[in-house]
């Protein structure tokens, strides 16, 4: 096929195209009109073409599924003029107020209200727009409904206000039970912490008394062995010894309780505190309790708290009296103090080279009274991590060990951050 017999079929195609596109402009030119006569209200009904049938969507057929969403709504709505004459309403607001729909059109919403003054208020509020606002609707049979009412000024013809009214009944219920248990948690709240005073002060007074007896055989079991002890039998002697150890032993525990009692009951003094120092002047309290025992003290310099000297104080003593306690055979006791850095927070630690402890008993302690070893081998009376504990979290503050057999043992704690606070109670 050559050039000149191309001609003319390139033409009947552009000629084509060219009236396709003038009737593209004109639908297109159609469609716009049909837009603009829409968003300015000019047209009632619209007629679309497809592959079928023409169809027509009239304004009237497009309020249809409006209507029905209102009518089956679960919340109730009304519609009425500026000074609360009901014009419609749904069956559901009909059901809230207990009366028959028939009924309710015609009657002003303010003779609904158990409180005129409060609907009419809401009401006038809306007048600038908008309102909403919880009220109580007078029922048949009933004290009243508890409804949440939100109300939209209309514009235009028909009504002046529209409302949206939602049922209380089953939420004001709840709030009832949430603030009956809150008063009954508040009173046994109440109760329980009277009973801790009371036990505490209980604690701390038998413990008191308990000293001086215990002094007392003490001291006369001592005194008893230096000037009786050779008129008395070898297992005399032994039952002597045993009886003051015994006493001895019963005397610490009673210390322990003691404390363990002011630790829950004092109230903190609270105080910018230089930790090191601290941990200095306790290792020179400690140290002359275990004579036989070396102890090699690496502390952090100037660790700042905010804290109770003396709480802090006690906590620090019992984990360097641990340290000592529990160090390995023949070898002094290597304790490091220092500060490290967990989720931007510091987290403070006292780590020792003792004999450690097996992980799965990390449970037990920081619970009163439990032991990990035999009193035989390393006395004591099992209250003193439990002190540790309490003091560290009167403070707001928490513990946690890390052990290996054999290795050692870590002690790690938080303090609060002095800008937020600090918990006195």
């Amino acid at each position: 096929m050559n050039a000149m017999s191309l001609e003319p079929m390139l033409e009947s195609l552009e000629e084509r195209l060219k009236a396709e596109n003038a009737e593209l402009r004109i639908r297109l030119g159609e469609a716009e009109q049909a837009i603009n006569a829409i968003r300015l209200g000019a047209v009632d009904a619209l007629v679309t073409g497809g592959p079928g049938e023409q169809q027509v969507y009239t304004l009237i057929g497009a309020e249809t599924p409006y209507r029905s969403f209102v009518e089956h709504m679960q919340e109730g709505a009304v519609a009425m003029t500026m000074d609360g004459t009901i014009l419609y309403c749904n069956r559901r607001f009909a059901e809230i107020v207990g009366w028959p729909l028939e009924r309710v059109v015609g009657r002003t919403f303010q003779s609904l209200g158990t409180s005129e003054s409060a609907v009419s208020a809401l009401l006038a509020q809306a007048e600038w727009g908008a309102s909403r606002g919880e009220l109580r609707l007078s029922k048949l049979g009933s004290a009243g409904v508890p409804v949440f009412a939100a109300v939209q000024r209309l514009t235009g013809e028909g009504a002046d206000l529209c409302m949206v009214v939602t049922e209380l009944t089953e939420i004001v219920a709840a709030r009832l039970l949430v603030g009956e248990l809150e008063i009954r948690v508040d009173e046994r709240t109440a109760a329980l912490v009277a009973t801790n005073l009371e036990l505490q002060g209980f604690t701390y007074s038998v413990s008191h008394d308990m000293r001086t007896p215990l002094r007392a055989i003490v001291g006369n079991a001592n005194m008893v062995f230096e000037d009786e002890g050779s008129n008395l039998s070898e297992n005399g002697r032994r039952q002597l010894q045993s009886l003051a150890t015994a006493a001895v032993k019963m005397a610490q525990l009673v210390d322990d309780l003691l404390q363990f009692a002011r630790l829950g009951g004092s109230a903190l003094v609270i105080e910018r505190i230089n930790l090191s120092q601290l941990i200095e002047k306790v290792s020179r309290d400690v140290q002359p309790l275990h004579s036989e025992c070396e102890l090699e003290l690496t502390v952090a310099p100037d660790l700042w708290v905010d804290g109770d000297a003396r709480f802090l104080g006690m906590a620090l003593q019992n984990l360097l009296d641990n340290a000592c306690k529990y160090r390995k055979a023949g070898m002094p006791a290597r304790v490091e103090v220092g500060k490290e850095e967990c989720g931007g927070k510091p987290v403070f630690f006292i780590r020792d080279e003792g004999i450690g402890f097996d992980m799965q008993y990390v449970p037990k302690l920081f619970v009163p009274f439990e032991r990990l070893h035999r009193d035989s081998d390393y006395p004591g009376t099992g209250i003193g991590l439990a002190n540790v504990k309490r003091a560290i979290e009167r403070h707001g503050g928490i513990i946690w060990a890390e052990g290996e057999l054999g290795v050692g043992s870590k002690f790690s704690f938080t303090l609060p951050d002095a800008n937020l606070g600090v918990h006195a109670g």
